[in-house]
């Protein structure tokens, strides 16, 4: 199965792979997929900014 990691960080998007690789994941980033985009993570907490995310990119 295959997911895309919603980040530009490099560091954290290679965390993700490692993390999901035996679980049968390939991680995909944003670029893999053609979507180039710098969203502002203006939430107060962790999930806040994961939400923005998903919206901007779901868009």
């Amino acid at each position: 199965m295959e997911v895309v990691a919603a980040t530009n960080n490099r560091h954290k998007l290679q965390e993700i792979r490692d993390i999901l690789k035996d679980m049968g994941y390939k991680v995909l980033s944003l670029q893999d997929v053609g979507i180039e985009v710098d969203i502002e993570e203006t939430g107060k907490t962790f999930r806040e900014n994961a939400l923005i995310k998903a919206r901007e990119i779901h868009k």
